[in-house]
């Protein structure tokens, strides 16, 4: 097969979560005789990794990423009658343009839109001939709108905000799905919302693939001082919640209990919100310029994931419990993971509760071990990465099979 897949930031070794996870399907459906290709918004920071890319995969065009003015960011997330905020945040007339192109010049058999708002350039994009069309929705855009606008604690502007927005992106993205030959969700929890919604919509679930052997291959001595660490985009809404909620509501508890506990914030887009708010705490550390987190993983002693809005599974959960990390999390942010309260990790959605759950581990040991080896033998057993993209290469074959047979029919 020749698959071309679509995406919001370039995809690499290096980056965490949802980027990384395209990375490994493109690169293991290359390894299995596959011909991919990639068209993908790239920001500065990324760079230094298209090179590499370029030599590794069939063919692969990168358009700059232009940020919008303050003034064009507020007139369309409320005015413009046509996309919702999500959609034109990630639209590109020249992404359009080389999607098409490269489906024409390269005879794709399939284009992968990774992210429900990159299906656009599958929707309605004037420039694409006829092919195979699928998204991988990471999470439900429509989901994920309605966390915020009813979360506590989110800012009321932001709540505001999305409940003003919910019905034209709804409408919309469900109009995007249905134009589209399959739909992939990493959960089932995220089908069965999509279906809910739209019952006719063809779904299929294809957990995220986790390399274990290679999140392991080197190992690094634990720091001397107990560490906990949390990795991220943190300019994603969610992300930049989860961090403030912690360094505001549950690192005081710990401070006092614990005045030599340190924490480590570690990802791209770390934004002035959280720089004032570790302002405070010389033992909060935010580290924004980094090629590989797994050193950062495997030196740590706890994972933390506090995660209150969106939706969609967290990979870099997945990540840090196949490093043999313990993970102390919310509720949400084990959605869609089979997670066991104080088995393979710890769940608690108060800072009370938060916070006894790390001090559980920091006063125990053993408890770390074991949980952190539970958790990695449940990351190899259901989401290894080359039964992942077994799953997906039947997809996609399926997906050609059903399509070229309605074409015969017809």
């Amino acid at each position: 097969m020749k698959i071309l897949f679509i995406a919001n930031r370039l995809p690499h070794a290096d980056v965490a979560g949802g980027h990384r996870l395209i990375y490994q399907r493109m690169r293991q459906l290359q390894q299995r005789g596959h011909t991919v290709g990639l068209a993908a918004l790239i920001m500065q920071e990324n760079l230094d990794h298209l090179p590499c890319l370029k030599d590794t995969f069939y063919e692969v065009e990168a358009i700059p990423f232009q940020a919008r003015s303050t003034w064009h960011r507020v007139s369309n997330d409320y005015l413009n009658p046509l996309l919702p905020a999500i959609f034109w945040k990630n639209r590109s007339a020249q992404l359009m343009q080389q999607v098409g192109s490269m489906v024409e010049r390269s005879q794709y058999d399939l284009v992968v839109a990774e992210y429900g708002e990159m299906g656009q350039y599958l929707y309605q994009n004037p420039y694409l001939s006829a092919v195979h069309k699928i998204i991988s929705c990471h999470r439900c855009l429509t989901d994920s709108l309605r966390t915020y606008s009813q979360t506590k604690g989110v800012p009321l502007s932001m709540r505001l905000k999305s409940k003003a927005q919910l019905p034209r992106l709804s409408a919309y993205e469900y109009e995007l799905y249905r134009n589209m030959d399959h739909i992939l969700t990493l959960t089932n929890k995220d089908r069965f919302t999509l279906l809910h919604d739209a019952p006719q919509l063809p779904v299929s679930v294809v957990a995220p693939g986790i390399d274990v052997d290679e999140l392991n291959e080197i190992e690094y001595a634990r720091h001397e001082e107990p560490t906990l660490v949390m990795c991220g985009y943190f300019a994603d809404k969610s992300n930049r919640d989860a961090a403030l909620w912690f360094i505001r509501h549950v690192w005081p508890i710990l401070q006092e209990r614990y005045p030599n506990l340190r924490c480590q914030f570690v990802g791209k887009g770390i934004g002035h919100e959280i720089k004032q708010a570790q302002q405070k705490y010389e033992t909060i550390e935010l580290i924004s310029d980094v090629d590989d987190l797994r050193p950062y993983r495997k030196k740590a002693h706890i994972f933390i994931n506090p995660m209150r809005i969106g939706s969609g599974l967290r990979i870099k959960m997945l990540e840090a419990m196949g490093s043999g990390l313990p993970v102390v999390t919310t509720q949400l942010g084990a959605a869609g993971i089979p997670a066991q309260n104080g088995v393979n990790c710890f769940i608690a959605d108060t800072p009370e509760l938060f916070a006894h759950s790390i001090s559980w581990l920091l006063q125990d040991p053993t408890l770390v071990r074991d949980m952190g080896q539970r958790a990695q033998q449940l990351v190899s057993d259901q989401y290894g990465i080359h039964q992942s993209v077994k799953e997906l290469e039947r997809i996609f074959t399926d997906t050609l099979s059903v399509n070229r047979k309605k074409t015969y029919t017809a």
